[in-house]
């Protein structure tokens, strides 16, 4: 999603002038949650005619037969979808998740899988409560806080909201502190800081990424970097 996230903010950079000053993009509150309810996160729980209901049943029975627990048909739904994902197929994903979810509604990889999915097409909301519900239960992940705040990232870039940008640099913060080597918070730290016109740190985060994971710098980012602000490091010109 990184590449995705970098190419279309980019073209929304002049989006900060929209903000009256440099005090209401920093100012420090959190971005609320959005105001759904799992049902319209989840399609597997939406309401089904008694038809449907039973039919339902006997595949669910079917699977927990076939796989010993429900909990282990979840786990394997689960692989399923996030191989698809990982294929692009993001109808098929949503699909195994769902599968997931009708096995086991307490696996917490089905709402951090959702959450991934809704990111991908650009469903901001669902995917940010998706991955609020799914933080509840791994508050320390430092994959997941860096997945919700990429999505906060993507909200911004769609909306131009403020609060998305502070509270995705704030949980990017967080997760570095539990995981100091993870390139891509670090990596998305820098462009947090750069929508917040905080150059300097920009850098600072951009570099410590690059010391991680070298592959990871993306050049139409450097050069817009580059155009706010010389690289203090020398590295790049």
């Amino acid at each position: 999603m990184r590449s995705t996230l970098i190419a279309f903010g980019l073209m929304i950079a002049g989006s900060m002038a929209a903000c009256t000053s440099q005090n209401a993009i920093t100012e420090n509150r959190e971005s609320p949650r959005p105001e759904l309810t799992m049902a319209d996160v989840i399609p597997a729980k939406k309401t089904l005619t008694a038809a449907e209901k039973q039919r339902q049943k006997k595949a669910l029975d079917t699977d927990a037969k076939r796989f010993k627990t429900r909990k282990a048909a979840s786990a394997y739904y689960v692989l399923q979808a996030k191989r698809t994902f990982n294929e692009q197929k993001l109808d098929s994903a949503s699909q195994f998740f769902g599968r997931a979810w009708l096995m086991d509604s307490t696996n917490n990889e089905v709402y951090w899988g959702y959450g991934l999915v809704y990111g991908q097409q650009k469903a901001y909301d669902k995917a940010l409560f998706a991955l609020y519900h799914a933080l509840e239960k791994e508050q320390h992940n430092p994959r997941l806080i860096t997945d919700l705040a990429t999505s906060h990232l993507g909200r911004f870039y769609a909306e131009s909201n403020p609060e998305d940008l502070v509270q995705s640099r704030k949980l990017l913060e967080s997760a570095v502190r539990y995981s100091p080597d993870a390139a891509d918070a670090y990596y998305k730290l820098a462009i947090s800081y750069y929508y917040l016109q905080e150059y300097g740190k920009a850098w600072s985060y951009l570099h410590k990424s690059i010391s991680k994971d070298k592959g990871i710098a993306d050049a139409a980012f450097i050069a817009a970097l580059l155009e706010k602000q010389q690289d203090p490091a020398g590295k790049y010109r």
